[in-house]
């Protein structure tokens, strides 16, 4: 019988949520909206009309051990979208950088309890109670890295490079590495330094073994 096996988690604390640069060169969300008020000349209420914020370039995503970070691709700032950071504000920076998700629903049988999860193509994004836990990624599209440029397709020997990565012995999901923490964790379609990724996660993940 198949078993879901959830992989560890690893929380790195809280992260802000994607917005506008304000006046001050800080960060600001624009929360206006369209106010009633009183018409001078007949009493009515009214809807004064308030300006569209302008859109801009889509933030870039990039994946990581212990979460997600989005980056301004003008200014090349990015934002951490961590391990325990509330569910909506980790869904709103996916889908500002990936548009909206193509399926979200709930996994009862995972091994830490029923997940709920988001998908965007080859992203899964998993929340439990709320909170952002984990990460998985099995598909060039979207075309996700690391901050290094690992992803999808990339040899071993290049997520080595960038991360110290040991091989998993013995693993029912076929040719596996992690890092000394377990918080990064992928598949290989073979052997040796120039076998390919398949897969990537990180934090808890509903997957086979």
């Amino acid at each position: 019988m198949m078993r879901f096996a959830t992989l560890p988690l690893l929380a790195i604390g809280a992260a802000c949520s994607p917005a506008a640069p304000d006046a001050a060169g800080g960060n600001a969300i624009d929360n206006r909206v369209a106010v009633p008020v009183a018409d001078s000349a007949t009493g009515n209420a009214a809807v004064a009309a308030t300006p569209e914020p302008q859109a801009g370039p889509r933030p870039l995503l990039a994946i990581a051990p212990g979460g997600l970070s989005l980056i301004d691709p003008t200014s090349g700032r990015a934002r951490q979208l961590e391990f325990g950071v509330e569910r909506a504000i980790v869904a709103r920076g996916a889908e500002a950088a990936l548009g909206k998700a193509g399926a979200t629903g709930r996994n009862g049988e995972c091994g830490e309890g029923a997940m709920d999860f988001a998908k965007f193509d080859g992203l899964t994004l998993w929340f439990q109670d709320d909170k952002f836990v984990g990460w998985f990624l099995d598909g060039a599209t979207p075309k996700l890295t690391t901050a290094s440029g690992a992803g999808i397709g990339s040899t071993r020997a290049q997520v080595a490079d960038a991360l110290a990565i040991r091989d998993v012995p013995d693993s029912s999901l076929g040719r596996e590495f992690t890092t000394a923490s377990g918080s990064f964790s992928g598949l290989l379609e073979g052997q040796g330094d120039d076998a390919k990724v398949t897969a990537l996660w990180s934090g808890q993940a509903c997957i086979f073994r």
